[in-house]
């Protein structure tokens, strides 16, 4: 194979490892609950609202299942009033994740038809190292959201918000939209900080993986 063509395939592949554990980190991190069952008793969010945990639990379920399935079109909340532009951002958020769980799966085909060549070819099968450079480049990613995280949150929430968004419609006033009272700041922020250590763990076992393979084929 060309060199030139090489070098250019294992950069994309290495951009395509980042975009794969990124969006494995996200929906890891959108599921699992416990992070805002924490957030509910952190940021005292039953005295922003007349409803009970469990009431309140039940519509965060819902909402997340709605973000998730393609196949749900409407989302509905049984303890609050929503505005026309509050359910056309949650919308909006909803082609997000979708996108993002279009991009796992394709980046998961992609390395399996790379392993089919590999084997066809009978190459080595270097994923490994591919993935060792995606995690040079996802701690160059963790840092950034590290710096953002702890030096101002706010301008870099609001930052994402008109980068994925055309319009103002995530401004949500609490008269229309009283969900977000129990939807602050702090809990993005909360998800956030779990995106950033999930990264951190999969760059460890990236590296540990790849050092591992490295000095197996050392000492053979």
């Amino acid at each position: 194979m060309n060199k030139v063509l090489k070098f250019i395939i294992e950069i994309f592949l290495s951009f395509i490892s980042v975009l794969l554990t990124v969006g494995l980190c996200v929906i890891s991190a959108l599921n699992i609950k416990t992070i805002y069952i924490y957030a509910i008793d952190k940021y005292d969010l039953l005295n922003k609202v007349n409803i009970t945990k469990d009431m309140l639990l039940e519509d965060y379920k819902g909402l997340i299942y709605y973000l998730q399935n393609p196949f749900v079109e409407k989302l509905k909340f049984n303890n609050f009033i929503m505005s026309k532009e509050g359910e056309f951002h949650f919308y909006e958020v909803k082609k997000i994740f979708l996108g993002i769980y279009l991009i796992v799966i394709l980046s998961i085909i992609i390395f399996f038809i790379y392993s089919l060549i590999k084997k066809y070819n009978k190459e080595k099968n270097d994923m490994l190292r591919l993935f060792n450079k995606g995690a040079n480049i996802l701690i160059t990613i963790f840092t950034i959201l590290l710096i953002a995280i702890y030096t101002d949150f706010s301008k870099a929430f609001v930052i994402f918000h008109k980068i994925f968004f055309n319009n103002d419609y995530w401004i949500f006033d609490e008269k229309t939209d009283p969900i977000i009272k129990v939807l602050p700041e702090g809990v993005f922020k909360l998800y956030a900080i779990i995106i950033v250590v999930l990264l951190i763990i999969f760059i460890i076992v990236y590296k540990v993986l790849y050092y591992k393979s490295k000095k197996r084929s050392i000492t053979k």
